[in-house]
């Protein structure tokens, strides 16, 4: 499996308003988003993690590669899995299950792609600082 600890910093965005619409984020909030460019701390022991991502506000959360966790508000069943050399997590909303794949590439960029269940995805890139 891939080491994605790390500070990583968002550089850029690829369709992310039309996602943000897609998982129901109103208007104000994704021309928020937009000007947004959110960093994330990763540290990672083999399946074991804990995110801090930093945008506007600060969220963390924890949890084991394999085992079936809740998200923050305790309202979404979550299961991060290892696909291939991409961490997968398979979020099941009320809307239907939200997809986040990340993966370092060749560039040494890692790469953030969201689902929604509508099946529109953004694609997130940052750099390690």
């Amino acid at each position: 499996a891939v080491d994605l600890t790390g500070n990583w910093k968002q550089v850029e965005t690829e369709n992310l308003e039309p996602y943000l619409e897609a998982i129901g984020i109103n208007f104000v909030m994704r021309k928020m988003a937009k000007t947004m460019s959110p960093r994330e701390e990763i540290r990672q022991d083999g399946d074991n993690f804990q995110f801090k991502t930093i945008h506007g506000w600060t969220r963390e959360f924890g949890f084991k590669v394999g085992v079936e966790f809740q998200n923050e508000s305790g309202t979404t069943k979550t299961l991060a899995i290892w696909d291939g050399n991409k961490l997968r997590i398979d979020m099941n909303t009320p809307k239907g299950t939200m997809t986040s794949e990340r993966e370092i590439r060749s560039d040494g960029r890692m790469y953030q792609v969201l689902t929604a269940p509508d099946g529109t995805k953004c694609t997130r890139i940052f750099i390690k600082q």
